[in-house]
């Protein structure tokens, strides 16, 4: 945590799309090149007529995405939007999923003491992520009670 952040910029132009690597219900995640460094980066697009949200929660999420700390929890670079479909520019993860992992690698699953580090990592990552919202919505009330005095 508290780790130097990379900067990336918001041109569509300093990214190259390579190879599709996941895909869910409302978006498609590419392996990409960040030209003016030659990083590799995760760029994952969102199709917007798959997702129940507008805009600006998604632009909301991208902001929160932006501001984690932790290293169990991936962090997103920067956001735009590209040919109507939100970008969300985030670290690569040369080694996949842990369910990718498992199919690959241990197609018995895991051992008892990996699944017990997996389990502690990202129950560590889930606090984390509780505490950050419990302090958003702390300030949020606190905000609104403010205002209400004025």
């Amino acid at each position: 945590m508290g780790g130097t952040q990379k900067s990336y910029t918001t041109n569509p132009n300093d990214y190259k799309l390579l190879e599709e690597v996941g895909y869910g219900a409302s978006a498609t995640v590419y392996r990409a090149i960040y030209l003016p460094t030659n990083d590799v980066i995760a760029v994952k697009s969102l199709d917007l007529d798959r997702i129940n949200s507008n805009l600006d929660d998604i632009r909301r999420e991208a902001q929160t995405m932006s501001l984690i700390d932790h290293p169990n929890v991936i962090r997103a670079f920067c956001s735009f939007v590209v040919k109507q479909k939100p970008w969300v520019v985030m670290p690569f993860m040369a080694d996949g999923s842990c369910l990718h992992l498992m199919k690959t690698a241990y197609p018995d699953g895991f051992e008892e003491s990996a699944i017990s580090s997996i389990l502690k990592e990202t129950l560590k990552a889930l606090v984390y992520l509780l505490t950050m919202v419990t302090s958003t919505v702390m300030l949020r009330l606190e905000i609104y009670f403010l205002t209400l005095m004025e």
